[in-house]
This record gives C-alpha cells, sequence and structure tokens, in this order.
C-alpha cells in the first residue's frame, strides 16, 4: 500500500515507524513545509539517521494531482491550523485519511469537511488515542455497568510542563505555542474533553463556565490554563457535574480522573497506570501496565484494518465526533 505523510514531526514520525511495523513493505511518500525535527526513536531522542533513507521516503511538492502516486491513505500530522483543508484535500481525491487530534484550531470549513466525510465512501478518523488507553475504557465500562450506581461528578485534571514536551526543540518553536498554528492548552491537550465527552456517551451539555487564560511568563502566545465547569444530563435526568483543568506548567505532571458515583466513587492515575476504587466497605486497587507507544500502535492497526475490510469507523473515533469535540474546545478556549 501507498501512504502519503502530511508533516513529519514527532507525531508524524511514531506515526510513520508503527506504519513500518504493522507494513514493513508498504511505500511512504511525504510532503512537508519544514524540515527542522530530527530524525527520533521512540522516545523522542535524536538518533543520526536521514529519516529518508530509513524508512525510503519520496518527497513531493503538493498536494494536488495525487492520484498518479496512487495513495492509499493520508496520515495528516502537520500544525492544527492546517488539518482542516488538508482532510478536505485529500477526501476530495478520494484518499482515506487519518488526521492527528485535534482536528482543526477553528471552525472554518468544517461544514464542508463533515458533509464530504459523510458522502466520502473513504475512511476518515482522527487520532485520540486515549480511547484505546485500557484505563479509559475500564472507566466507561464502570459507568456503564453503574457498579458504584449512577455517576454524579466528574474532575479532570491534566498539568504537564510545556518545555517537556520535545527535549530536543526549545517550546517556544513548538506549534503548541503559537495561535497562528493553534497552539494552546486546550487544543493542545484536547484529549481530556474528548474522552470527557466518551465517558459521557448518551448525555448532553447543558451548561458551560469557563475560564481560559495565559498566566505566566512563558514565551508564548496563546492560554496556558483552563478551569471549566460543565453540567451534563442524560434522557433520564440524570444529572453530572464536571469539572476540567488543564495548565503548561505543572512540575511534575499530572494527569488524573475522579469520578463520584452514588454508591462510590473512582480515582484514576493515567501518569502511574493504576486506578482506587471505594465505596463505604471495601478498597480496591488496580493497575494496568501498558507502553505509551501501544495505544498509538492500536489505533493505527485499527484504522488499516477499517481500509483493508472497508469497515466504517467506530462513531467515537470518526471525523464527526472530532468535531463535536472541536466544537466544545473552541467554547472553552473562548
Amino acid at each position: 500500500m501507498n501512504f502519503l505523510f502530511i508533516g513529519l514531526g514527532s507525531i508524524g514520525q511514531r506515526h510513520l515507524r508503527n506504519l513500518k511495523i504493522l507494513m514493513p513493505k508498504s511505500n511512504i511518500f511525504a510532503y512537508r513545509r519544514t524540515f527542522k525535527t530530527p530524525t527520533l526513536n521512540n522516545e523522542n531522542k535524536i538518533i543520526k539517521q536521514s529519516l529518508k533513507k530509513k524508512f525510503n521516503i519520496k518527497y513531493i511538492k503538493s498536494l494536488n494531482n495525487l492520484k498518479k502516486f496512487k495513495i492509499n491513505a493520508g496520515i495528516i500530522c502537520s500544525p492544527s491550523s492546517f488539518h482542516v483543508q488538508e482532510s478536505i484535500k485529500l477526501l476530495s481525491q478520494n484518499i482515506n485519511i487519518f488526521v492527528e487530534k485535534p482536528l482543526g484550531s477553528n471552525l472554518k470549513y468544517v461544514d464542508k469537511l463533515e458533509r464530504l466525510s459523510k458522502k466520502s465512501k473513504k475512511i476518515s478518523m482522527v487520532g485520540f488515542q486515549l480511547k484505546f488507553c485500557p484505563i479509559i475504557n475500564f472507566l466507561k465500562k464502570i459507568i456503564k455497568e453503574r457498579k458504584y450506581g449512577n455517576i454524579k461528578y466528574i474532575s479532570i485534571h491534566h498539568g504537564e510542563h510545556i518545555k517537556n514536551f520535545h527535549k530536543y526543540e526549545r517550546y517556544e518553536k513548538l506549534y503548541a505555542s503559537k495561535k497562528q498554528l493553534g497552539g494552546g492548552v486546550v487544543l493542545t491537550q484536547i484529549h481530556e474533553i474528548d474522552y470527557l465527552l466518551y465517558l459521557l456517551e448518551g448525555y448532553k451539555l447543558k451548561k458551560i463556565k469557563s475560564l481560559s487564560k495565559k498566566i505566566t511568563n512563558l514565551k508564548i502566545n496563546v492560554e496556558d490554563t483552563l478551569s471549566a465547569s460543565m453540567e451534563f444530563e442524560s434522557k433520564k435526568r440524570n444529572k453530572v457535574i464536571t469539572n476540567l483543568s488543564l495548565n503548561y506548567y505543572e512540575i511534575p505532571r499530572k494527569r488524573e480522573i475522579n469520578l463520584i458515583f452514588d454508591k462510590g466513587k473512582v480515582k484514576a492515575d493515567l501518569v502511574n497506570q493504576n486506578l482506587i476504587m471505594m465505596n463505604e466497605t471495601k478498597t480496591i486497587k488496580k493497575s494496568f501496565l501498558y507502553k505509551r507507544n501501544d495505544l498509538f500502535l492500536n489505533e493505527l492497526k485499527y484504522f488499516l484494518n477499517c481500509i483493508k475490510k472497508k469497515i466504517k469507523i467506530k462513531k467515537h473515533l470518526n471525523l464527526v465526533n472530532a468535531i463535536d469535540s472541536l466544537k466544545l474546545a473552541i467554547k472553552l478556549k473562548n
């Protein structure tokens, strides 16, 4: 199969390495605006080897007239501000697409992309790898099965210093630091928004109170802090209050989810890969052992399987779902 990579920064190279594990004989084409990112390994450490030679990449100069390259799928890993238009360009040329999160940096042309994705027979998926995380799916199961009764409250916190994102480059140069490229803590850490909607599938958002600001002296022109409260309601009138906290400056990093039910509570730690379940009489601790790259590997494996077997992408992983997450992120950001 022939694959086109748009962007080969750290996440693009991760998907490229994983693709070569899953499909060693695949042919790689690439379109890059810049060549600033060096060749990296799975720990994002620089290796002294040409990326082009390592993966036998054929670089192209335009995204027009791709038919001559017989591209089976495009992997879009450019800065967020380019995602929507690049997705439209590939889908309109009858190419399957995998788009790295977030789907975009604003809602311009999103409706056009949604219409095109519904009309097209090609596969379109957005890379929210945490939906392949065993902890997230375990929490979803607990909520669905009402193990501790009805869910009443969810608190999500993700704090991590932006200078630790990529050790090989200065944080000021990251897309996450720049408004024009779709940066900011809300869009960069949109995973928390997306899996919140996933955990509360079937619930409707009723109210939002949000504060999004830059409060540090970091050399960025985007927000570094989000604090948001939301109210969701199910068809059976069950209400859930949620609190979402994101930041670009916390050391050490912290990524936790707290759920409170009628009859107990659950605390999940995504950094240490464990959770604690409690009720009045019992406390249960559970550990999850997985490598970070396993999540990326599994999402790409799923995408490729859908292409091969011509299976529709599941609703919680498709492009329309990513549009819903983006719309909520934009509301919170603004």
